[in-house]
């Protein structure tokens, strides 16, 4: 995940002096290249095909009480058996499986509703990823949070330059102009509803010359998003994945962004899209406010709502990218869980 990755190496500066083990049940890239950086791969894990909850809870706390922590950071809120002594930090990214369970599999819930609320109770200091996610976790569990990490995005994300974005749309084959949706493969990010919502305004002449792009890998399995995308190959591009190092270009190139998720923790993409210079229409919760501002056309996640968010959309001049002091970075980023973590 590139909100821990980037953190960890903010940490290296904020921490000078400290010593970073991380754990993991396959080998992995670290966020830092320093004696102070150790991995710590399971050699039981069969190969890295135990992994996730199951091997974080039954393989992770043997790992740990062989080396002599200090602290703990439990990047996805679940924390293994650890000996006494060590401080537990949790980060919580989102509480879906409480607000918007029907967004996710019975096997992606499951852990969350076995582990999440005692593991969250157990930890010395509760951060979250964005005040949103800090008032939900409250609300629902009563649970207070000692700090606000909120995800940054780097320089790259800024308007591009035509060539640029030229390069992009041939790479992709993409014409101009077009709407631009990401987060194909995750049900909450209600792709479905836009996707409708494109193809009724097509048939009603009220976006003759737009396309639609997606990006994302496909979700497999889904036969009504595939019915979907199958019924409307001529107005709609699905590009799979995409590397970060081609995002920019992306949103730059798009007349707006789109983003009616039903519920999220922050919204990246949301902010990557702003600092772009992209219009962004998104539905209105209180995370996505947090990420994209004041300058967002914020609707609700329905296909009238769509509908009229991109007609407001067009009608506006285009969207004033970020300013250097508008952009959050990492360094200010890790300080909370810079200060958590010392014990």
């Amino acid at each position: 995940m590139r909100y821990t990755f980037e953190l960890c190496r903010a940490l290296d500066g904020a921490i000078p002096d400290a010593e970073f083990l991380v754990y993991s049940p396959f080998p992995v890239k670290l966020p830092v290249v320093s004696s102070r950086w150790i991995p710590r791969v399971d050699p039981w894990s069969l190969k890295g095909r135990i992994r996730g909850a199951i091997w974080l809870k039954t393989r992770l706390g043997a790992l740990c009480r062989h080396d002599r922590l200090d602290s703990f950071w439990a990047t996805v809120t679940f924390l293994p058996a650890l000996p006494a002594g060590v401080k537990k930090i949790v980060t919580v990214h989102d509480v879906v499986h409480l607000v918007a369970p029907q967004t996710m599999s019975f096997q992606m819930n499951l852990p969350l509703y076995l582990f999440f609320e005692r593991d969250v109770r157990r930890a010395d200091a509760i951060l979250a990823n964005s005040q949103g996610t800090a008032d939900r976790l409250y609300r629902t569990m009563g649970c207070r949070t000692a700090g606000i990490v909120r995800p940054a995005i780097s320089g790259d994300f800024r308007p591009r330059s035509p060539s640029e974005i030229q390069r992009c749309r041939e790479k992709y084959g993409i014409t101009m102009p077009y709407v631009l949706g990401v987060g194909v493969s995750v049900r909450r990010k209600n792709i479905e509803v836009l996707i409708e919502a494109f193809t009724s305004m097509k048939r009603a002449g009220e976006l003759d010359d737009h396309i639609l792009v997606l990006a994302g890998p496909k979700r497999t399995g889904d036969r009504l998003l595939d019915g979907l995308i199958k019924e409307n190959l001529a107005s709609t591009k699905l590009l799979g994945y995409v590397p970060e190092e081609d995002l920019p270009a992306l949103y730059s190139g798009a007349s707006i962004f789109v983003y009616p998720s039903l519920y999220e923790g922050f919204g990246i993409p949301v902010l990557e899209a702003r600092a772009s210079g992209t219009r962004v229409v998104a539905t209105d919760l209180p995370e996505l406010r947090e990420a994209g501002g004041d300058q967002p056309i914020y609707i609700q996640p329905t296909r009238e709502g769509v509908r009229q968010g991109i007609l407001d959309a067009l009608r506006r001049l285009p969207a004033t990218p970020l300013e250097n002091f508008e952009r959050p970075t990492w360094v200010e980023s890790v300080k909370p869980l810079a200060q958590a973590l010392v014990p």
